[in-house]
């Protein structure tokens, strides 16, 4: 196994144990939807897992680095407006 693969194996069973540690209830849907991205990925492309763990990192990550703030995707509300608003220029 090459030194990359076997650091996003790594790096996968942290993120896994992590989820583990916590009581169950306490997991995100989007924490376990990217480690299931992740875990497919793995066997045939460990660059594609790797990003997904990155998404699964994300949040954490916002934490640490406010700037990414400009990655944060819209509000609900937010995306109703322009919904509307390109809704009603087609119609």
């Amino acid at each position: 196994m090459s030194e990359e693969r076997k650091k996003v194996v790594q790096r996968f069973k942290d993120r896994l144990a992590h989820l583990e540690s916590e009581a169950v209830s306490s997991a995100s849907h989007w924490h376990l939807f990217h480690l299931h991205n992740a875990l497919n990925a793995l066997p045939d492309d460990h660059l594609a897992a790797d990003l997904h763990l990155d998404e699964f990192d994300r949040a954490d990550l916002a934490k640490e680095f406010p700037e990414m703030e400009a990655d944060r995707p819209p509000s609900a509300s937010e995306i109703r407006n322009r919904f509307d608003m390109l809704a009603g220029g087609l119609l």
